[in-house]
């Protein structure tokens, strides 16, 4: 069925719909938020396909059986020009309450601090055959829920956002924060990108088959220290250019990093790219600066999130 934006927002209120809809109009942000709010989990998987069409952000809270295809996702804010700025008004998908078995497909995400942030107790996330680029800090951020896919995706290139110094009229970029402050001057940190970054208690991962290419941090676990371990992640047959951390994980239980090739995109600075497994038993993968992780595999599939 083919409907426009205002007919979608309805059919999306209705949880006994289901069945197929095509977008035929961009979704624009209402009021600041995200133009689609979806808290219906409904009886029958909902597919929409959005091909050609831009949405201007989603909050996905207690929803669930939804299957999107393709179109372009950004934040209903965009990225934020002041790396101060923060705040759900800058993702472009936000996963959060009992929301359970979403899926993206050929979608474009951009414009976004944080294209996909997902929360427990979320679970059933799917992005399969997807882009991250342009204006993103985050392409996935996951704390907490379970059961998330992320495969087949390409991330990067990605716009970059260096700290700032402000001294009076004057603003500086990349400039030491002790010599901003010995300046008299405000320092702004600026964006700590992350393709994937999970953290406090996520659980049963996959990630392969991925194609990322950032200056900044690839596959990641950046912990609080009050968080709980994860679990049961693998990350698999990534090819992976980043700076530092392009395969990090700390605290993870019943974890592997396995068939992935890592290589620095920061070697005119003569950085080296190495896995830092944490727990994970790391193996099989093709890693050039050295370290961790390039001895030959053994029961891998012992060790595989189902």
């Amino acid at each position: 069925m083919e409907v426009s934006c205002a007919a979608l927002i309805l059919a999306l209120a209705n949880p006994a719909g289901g069945g197929s809809y095509t977008l035929t109009s961009d979704c624009p942000s209402r009021q600041g938020g995200p133009a689609l709010v979806i808290r219906q989990v409904f009886r029958k998987t909902v597919t929409i396909q959005a091909h050609g069409r831009v949405i201007k952000g989603m909050l996905i809270d207690g929803g669930g059986n939804i299957a999107w295809n393709g179109g372009r996702i950004e934040a209903p804010a965009g990225s934020g020009e002041d790396p101060k700025q923060s705040g759900a008004q800058y993702y472009g998908v936000q996963i959060k309450g009992q929301s359970r078995s979403i899926a993206f497909d050929g979608v474009g995400f951009t414009n976004a601090r944080k294209a996909i942030v997902f929360s427990g107790p979320a679970q059933g996330l799917t992005v399969r055959n997807s882009r991250c680029d342009g204006n993103v800090e985050d392409c996935l951020i996951a704390s907490g829920g379970q059961d998330i896919v992320f495969t087949h995706n390409v991330a990067g290139p990605f716009v970059t956002k260096p700290s700032l110094c402000v001294v009076g009229a004057f603003t500086f970029d990349r400039l030491p924060k002790r010599d901003c402050l010995a300046r008299s001057g405000e320092w702004r940190s600026g964006w700590h990108s992350d393709v994937l970054q999970l953290r406090n208690g996520v659980s049963n991962v996959l990630v392969a088959d991925n194609v990322i290419n950032t200056t900044g941090q690839g596959l990641t676990q950046m912990d609080k220290p009050t968080d709980a371990p994860i679990r049961a992640v693998r990350f698999t047959n990534n090819r992976i250019l980043a700076g530092r951390h392009g395969l990090t994980l700390g605290r993870c239980v019943d974890c592997l990093i396995d068939q992935n090739e890592l290589k620095t995109s920061m070697g005119h600075l003569k950085w080296k790219a190495v896995i830092i497994p944490g727990q994970a038993r790391a193996c099989g993968n093709t890693v050039p600066s050295g370290g961790a992780g390039r001895e030959s595999c053994r029961s891998v599939s012992a060790t595989r999130p189902s």
